[in-house]
């Protein structure tokens, strides 16, 4: 029996040429797309902002209108929502706002299509790994992040310290012991009781350490920081063992030595919070705090950033990368349009206009000096900061070199379809560790488990047991 799919071609051409001999057709072809294009995103792209105005100039310039769909505030809840749609079929949206880490579970879902072609040479190299899963490109790189260490200039120079960050873990933990010593004792002398109040005491540093995404990605900069492979696939072989340990040890060692206990509840806003109240002398945190910061202390003068300090071995300084890329729903309706909007939020003039408004551009042109990078096509008073505080219209942040040479250096979270269970790992047992008096048991059995959970078999060790039943 022959196969239909090998002979359905032949017939169909038959019969076209036969319409075309004789005058008639064969029906409509395919005609232009109808309807909106349908984008779904959280909510920080639903209200007013850069990312809003770069969409409503393309819906000027091309006449195409786009509808965007917000999705759940937390990110489980988008992730979610996302899958469930694309799962059922129902093609009510067109193209997906991801964050970098869902790339693999949304392509082994079925839930977006390939992209089809390479990316230009333009991107990142960092952000390009991203977007790609299984020798294919899913998405495009919308919007970036890596971490930054925020750190008080002032008060590193008023105690005798050259205004500079550490270069690596050991010397941040040193110098803020010294450091915030030396500020509380002199705060002690003034008080009227010889004690410094709690909500004026200074610790040496705040992290989100509360059980969620950003203490996945605590851990993971603090494993590389111990010789961890962010390439590796296994965190129980070569290079690896060991490396996951070390990482949360060092991450309880600061907690129990430099950090307040209110830490491990701590997310991006409260630990921003601290560090603005001057509560804190170092800070890791996203460069979307910068603004907040700022307003509060001056940049430049009183707080400055860096990149993350560097691991003794070979002096790389490693972050996690962040940020959201843009990709076509496996049951759009309208991939022509879905494809063109993408294009233009992710082109150069507009990654350009990501940076200018307080984003991580994931193009290389768009870190050039003004007069040599692209130009931002928006005018000052439309693509408001996507976040809080002030945007720098028409040139870069002050921040704009520290961020390029650490998203250079940034690198993605473990690229698996199975990346969510093993996140929830982290948290359960970091979190279990950081709150533990003491003991390495849960350490040792981490690596263990989060090979399984990247490899698809340890799903079940993830429910909480008020999830049971």
């Amino acid at each position: 029996m022959r196969n239909p799919r090998t002979t359905w071609p032949a017939a169909a051409l038959a019969l076209t040429l036969t319409a075309a001999v004789s005058g008639c057709t064969s029906g409509p072809g395919p005609g232009p797309e109808k309807g909106p294009i349908v984008l779904a995103t959280g909510s920080d792209l639903s209200s007013t902002g850069v990312r809003q105005a770069l969409i409503r100039a393309f819906e000027r310039r091309t006449g195409r209108s786009v509808r965007i769909v917000k999705l759940p505030d937390t990110a489980d809840g988008q992730r979610s929502q996302l899958l469930a749609a694309g799962q059922s079929g129902s093609g009510a949206y067109d193209v997906l706002n991801l964050d970098v880490a869902w790339t693999a579970e949304f392509a082994e879902a079925g839930v977006i299509r390939p992209w089809g072609t390479s990316l230009d040479g333009d991107f990142l190299d960092s952000v390009v790994k991203t977007v790609e899963y299984d020798d294919k490109v899913w998405a495009v790189p919308f919007n970036t992040d890596a971490g930054l260490l925020y750190y008080r200039k002032d008060i590193l120079a008023k105690y005798g310290h050259h205004p500079q960050p550490p270069s690596n873990w050991g010397q941040l933990k040193d110098l803020a012991t010294a450091v915030t010593a030396a500020y509380n004792r002199e705060l002690a002398r003034t008080a009227t009781d010889g004690k410094v109040p709690e909500d004026k005491k200074m610790y040496g540093m705040v992290a989100q350490l509360r059980p969620y995404e950003g203490l996945t990605v605590n851990t993971l900069e603090s494993a590389w920081a111990n010789g961890g492979d962010p390439d590796a696939a296994s965190f129980t072989k070569g290079e690896q063992v060991g490396a996951l340990q070390l990482g949360v040890a060092d991450l309880k060692d600061r907690l129990d030595t430099i950090m307040p206990h209110a830490a491990v509840t701590m997310d991006e806003t409260e630990s921003r919070r601290w560090f603005a109240d001057g509560r804190a002398l170092f800070m890791r945190n996203w460069p979307v705090e910068y603004a907040s910061v700022a307003e509060k202390l001056t940049p430049g003068v009183k707080f400055d950033v860096a990149e993350l300090p560097a691991r003794p071995a070979d002096g790389k300084r490693m972050s996690v990368l962040g940020g959201q890329n843009l990709a076509i729903s496996a049951g759009s309706k309208r991939p022509e349009g879905a494809r063109a909007l993408i294009e233009a939020l992710t082109g150069p003039a507009s990654e350009r206009c990501l940076l200018e408004r307080g984003f991580a551009a994931t193009r290389d042109s768009a870190y050039r000096e003004a007069g040599k990078a692209p130009v931002c096509p928006l005018p000052p008073e439309h693509g408001e900061h996507g976040a809080t505080g002030q945007p720098w219209p028409g040139r870069q942040p002050p921040y704009t070199r520290t961020l390029y040479a650490a998203l250079l250096a940034a690198e993605p979270r473990p690229r698996s379809a199975h990346y969510q269970t093993f996140s929830k790992v982290v948290q359960i047992r970091v979190s279990e560790y950081l709150g533990s008096p003491g003991g390495t048991a849960i350490a040792d059995e981490l690596a263990r488990e989060a090979d399984e959970a990247l490899s698809g078999r340890g799903a079940q060790r993830t429910r909480r047991p008020a999830e049971d039943g």
